[in-house]
Formats: structure tokens, sequence, C-alpha cells
């Protein structure tokens, strides 16, 4: 058996998506509003005239326009706030639904029972949405339910079976995906520091170059700009902190992964799985406080 995306809560996929939509919105405008910058300072390096009119000013004052524009979109949408507010909402939201799906802490199945579970579960749910603002948790078109049908029949899975769908479909699913995300933001951290390192060469090579009268063109200023904007997409992406994060959350499941099959009892299965949901929120944590 296995748990569809369908099956999560109405609030789990709203966040999501909204989550997913304002990250999109914020890495399109910061790419455009860096390449803006850039472009402005590619025709301010250069003299190209029609007549009377300084047409690279002109051009350049259009793309500094153009940035200017994408930072007034970003102060007044706040796509950043999207993203960090429906991730965290949609994290806090998964967490709660797999404590419910197989009987973890405080949903124990041992200690509630399906009612009780589910009233819990909804009482915890309200908790987040109070603190959101609704435009940020805009429905999908999928099940309006908050505990579907698909989630009870997990819960009503005997011990064994729900232990083994947690195993395959939450801890060794991040699992997965910790390590793949790892891998790849380590491969861009490292393509990045080659880029700024080579980009920091050639504005050292053309200032040495306009110096000595060889270059009249101000391509020092463009190197710069360049490296400007490489290193605030790097601060904006924050590959190398990823990369850490996420191998040591890669690591972490590893371990909890192996302790599952020791777990005999529902009292025992439900503090196993606290802890275990407790550890992959950790890093969601430490992702917010980066972001923040």
């Amino acid at each position: 058996m296995v748990i569809d995306y369908e099956d999560f809560p109405a609030l789990y996929r709203a966040a999501d998506a909204n989550s997913l939509k304002g990250q999109r919105r914020h890495t399109i405008v910061t790419r455009f509003q860096l390449g803006a910058l850039v472009t402005a300072a590619a025709f301010g390096a250069v003299a190209l005239r029609a007549g009377d009119t300084d047409v690279a000013a002109v051009l350049a004052s259009v793309a500094f326009g153009a940035a200017l524009v994408s930072d007034v979109y970003m102060l007044k949408e706040r796509p950043d706030r999207q993203w960090y507010v429906g991730r965290a909402v949609a994290e806090s939201t998964k967490t709660l639904t797999w404590r419910y799906l197989v009987g973890g802490s405080p949903l124990s199945i041992a200690e509630l029972d399906d009612e009780q579970a589910a009233d819990l579960l909804l009482a915890r749910f309200v908790e987040i949405e109070s603190d959101v603002e609704p435009v940020l948790l805009i429905p999908d078109h999928g099940s309006p339910e908050q505990v579907t049908e698909g989630m009870r029949r997990v819960r009503a899975l005997p011990l064994e079976r729900r232990r083994e769908l947690y195993l395959r479909e939450r801890i060794r699913d991040q699992q997965e995906w910790y390590g793949t995300k790892a891998r790849w933001n380590e491969r861009r951290a490292t393509q990045w520091s080659v880029a700024l390192a080579t980009l920091e060469l050639l504005g050292l090579a053309a200032g040495v170059l306009k110096s000595a009268g060889v270059i009249d063109i101000d391509l020092l200023g463009l190197a710069a700009a360049l490296a400007a904007a490489g290193a605030a997409w790097v601060q904006t992406r924050q590959h190398q902190n990823l990369a850490t994060a996420y191998a040591l959350a890669h690591h972490e499941l590893a371990t909890i992964g192996l302790r599952v099959r020791h777990v005999r009892t529902e009292e025992e299965w439900a503090s196993f799985v606290g802890g275990s949901e407790d550890a992959i929120s950790r890093e969601h944590t430490l992702w917010r406080a980066s972001h923040s």
C-alpha cells in the first residue's frame, strides 16, 4: 500500500502548492533583477551614439528602471514570504499527518481511538492556520477533506504494515531526497565558486589592461557587476549551507531507518515515530532560520 499526494490533507496540498508558486516567482524575479543590473553595467561600459543621443546611456537607464520595477514588485508582493510561510505550514502539516497515519506521538493508536486522533489532528491544523494569512493557503482542485479516507485506511493497518510503509514512504523517501539535493547543491556550490573566481580574475586582467592603456572599454566595471550579481545569487540560493544540512539529514535518517524493525509495541512505535519526525522537522527548522 502507498499513500498518494491526493491522500494528504487539503491544508498540506494548499500550503505546498502556494509555497512552490512563491519559490518560482521569487527565483524568476531575482534572476530578472540581477540580469537587468548586469545589463545596465554592460551598456554603461560602452559608447554607443546615434546622432546626439547616447543610446548606451538610454539602454542602461531602461535596464536600471527594469531592476527598480522588479525591486518594487518584490517589496509589494513578497513572493519570498509566500515561499517560506507556505513551506513552514506544509512541513508542519506533513509531520502531523505522518504521526496520524502510522500512530506516532501524540497521535498514538494505543492512547487514542480514530475519532479522538482525528479531532486532535484537526485542532493542531487550526492552530497552524490561525497564524497564516488565508491568501497564502489558496486551495488546490483536490479533495477538500483534512482527514481523508486514504489516511484512515493507513491508520487502520496492523503495526507491521504501518512500520513498513513508514520506512519506505517516509524515511527512505526523505533520505533519498536529501541525498540527491545534497549532491546537487554541492555541485552547484563548486560551479559557482569557480565561476566567481574566474570573474574576479577577468576583472583583475581588465583593470591591468586599462591601466596600461591597452583597452578603453570599462570592462572592470562590467566584471565587478557580474561578480556582484553572482555573489548575490549564491547568497540567495545558499548551495553550500544546504548541501551540508541535507547531508547531515540524510545520514541521520539512515540511522533512524536501521532502528525501525527494533520496535515491537504500539507504545514503543509512537515514541519512535515522534523522535523520527522531530529529526526531520529539525532540518526544516534550520532551513527556515537560514532564510529568515
